[in-house]
């Protein structure tokens, strides 16, 4: 059930609401009347086109981007509970003052933030558990240089948490593996996105190869390098697959290409690999 919020004037000089697009801050305004008393609300990005646009010619994957926009600025956080995902409002017990709150949805967590890794990802290939996004899901807390929070004086923000900086693609990685944790992680809304697009798990996996090597020695800084990788499978920046008008998603000339340079390189490993044991036997 929708609620009534309130609106602080100093919202719309907000530096990290000025670095969003006037669509995703009517969006961003329009999750309030939607979260409930917690500042949480299913991240489904179809759910949220219906409550916030439902009589606009806007897609749910037009939502998902919004979404996404709103992550990179530290505005939302995704996390999950269970095997279901959802949204919180970063700011929400600074800005909304609730006398009697009611709550529907699990409380914000930051547990399980794994998924695609550097090189070979996860959770995107092979058939186990983790391939499917389930599993044992150890807590953890995410690293500082891929979360994100209000900027402030001395790297804080009034509300306490770190500034988010922008970073280098390797700093991102290596504060990763710090953490111990994944690039993307399983749950990213990425995965959503791809199955509803009907693009291949392992499709995404080849994107996120090219996305590493275009970016490892780039010296380009992002605030959240997980949004722009989100950006880049949904805009199908490298140009690896096509979706013929009767279904389905096929390999390009292009993607056929790096899915044999990714094939060829495993194999290189593996008789690698087989060498080392030979030695050592």
């Amino acid at each position: 059930m929708a609620r009534i919020r309130s609106i602080k004037p100093e919202f719309w000089s907000s530096e990290q609401v000025m670095e969003c697009s006037p669509i995703a801050r009517l969006l961003f305004i329009g999750l309030w009347n939607f979260c409930d008393d917690g500042g949480n609300h299913v991240a489904s990005a179809k759910t949220v086109k219906a409550e916030i646009f439902p009589g606009d010619d806007i897609s749910s994957t037009d939502v998902q981007g919004m979404l996404d926009e709103l992550s990179s600025n530290s505005l939302i956080a995704f996390y999950t509970n269970g095997d279901k995902q959802y949204l919180h409002v970063t700011g929400w017990k600074k800005h909304q003052k609730i006398d009697r709150p009611t709550f529907k949805h699990p409380a914000f967590s930051n547990d399980d933030r794994r998924g695609l890794d550097e090189s070979s990802p996860p959770g995107v290939e092979g058939s186990g558990e983790e391939g499917k996004g389930k599993g044992e899901k150890p807590p953890h807390t995410p690293p500082a240089a891929a979360g994100g929070a209000n900027g402030g004086k001395s790297g804080q923000g009034k509300t306490g948490r770190p500034k988010r900086e922008k970073v280098t693609f390797n700093a991102f990685i290596e504060t990763c593996r710090a953490a111990g944790e994944r690039p993307i992680r399983t749950d990213d809304p990425i995965f959503d996105f791809a199955e509803d697009a009907g693009i291949p798990r392992e499709f995404v996996a080849l994107a996120w190869r090219e996305f590493a090597i275009k970016h490892r020695d780039s010296g380009k800084l992002q605030k959240d390098w997980r949004a722009h990788f989100r950006d880049a499978v949904r805009r199908n920046w490298f140009k690896l697959w096509w979706c013929p008008n009767g279904g389905g998603c096929d390999l390009t000339t292009a993607g056929v290409q790096v899915k044999r340079e990714r094939d060829a390189e495993r194999e290189r490993e593996r008789q690698d690999q087989l060498a080392q044991q030979e030695q050592a036997a």
